[in-house]
């Protein structure tokens, strides 16, 4: 039997009952909040981006496209605990911006993003035409994230219009690199799916 000490921490805390919770500062305010229509979509990305990497591990390819399909696997992960560091920006109001030693999106992380865009569009012809979802499954939810990704850009610009946090704005532009790859990594498991 454990003890006192080692009960799993609650699920439940009904400390959001009343309507309102908390941002990282410990304010508190209502659920309807911009700041938790961002962190919302945020989060809703971030399991987005998971269902393609589990979608993407049974997905038919060819065995060309296997290799690659490995790597990106754990860049998707990476991208998932990135997506973890944007909901702590962002849950921080504009009298509270982020503390010392808090984990930011960086240049660095919009840059890596830019090199994976370029990268996986090396790998496949694009038509210049619209494309619409559902060749393979696996592309289809690379496209499922990439729109949740747009609306979590779009709550997180509502944030940016009313505070313009520079931290904030990087978040933004993160995002809007991410739903990029999001559609250029559909269109390439849609071209590599195993007849």
């Amino acid at each position: 039997m454990r003890s006192p000490q080692e009960e799993d921490s609650p699920v439940t805390t009904r400390g959001g009952d009343d309507g309102q919770t908390g941002l990282i500062d410990g304010s508190r305010r209502f659920k309807d909040d911009i700041f938790f229509d961002a962190l919302g979509y945020i989060d809703e990305a971030q399991v987005a981006i998971g269902v393609c990497r589990a979608v993407l591990r049974d997905a038919p390819l060819t065995a060309q496209a296997e290799k690659h399909a490995r790597k990106l696997e754990k860049d998707l992960e990476g991208v998932q605990y990135l997506m973890l560091t944007a909901g702590g920006v962002m849950a921080c109001p504009v009298n509270s911006p982020p503390q010392p030693g808090q984990p930011l999106i960086t240049e660095n992380e919009i840059s890596g993003l830019d090199r994976s865009i370029a990268e996986w569009r090396s790998r496949i012809e694009l038509e210049p035409r619209f494309f619409v979802a559902g060749d393979s499954l696996c592309g289809a939810e690379f496209d499922r994230a990439r729109t949740v990704i747009r609306r979590a850009e779009r709550a997180v610009v509502t944030v940016v219009r009313r505070q313009g946090m520079e931290e904030q704005k990087r978040v933004s532009r993160f995002l809007n690199r991410l739903s990029d790859w999001m559609f250029i990594l559909a269109r390439w498991a849609d071209a590599v799916r195993e007849s």
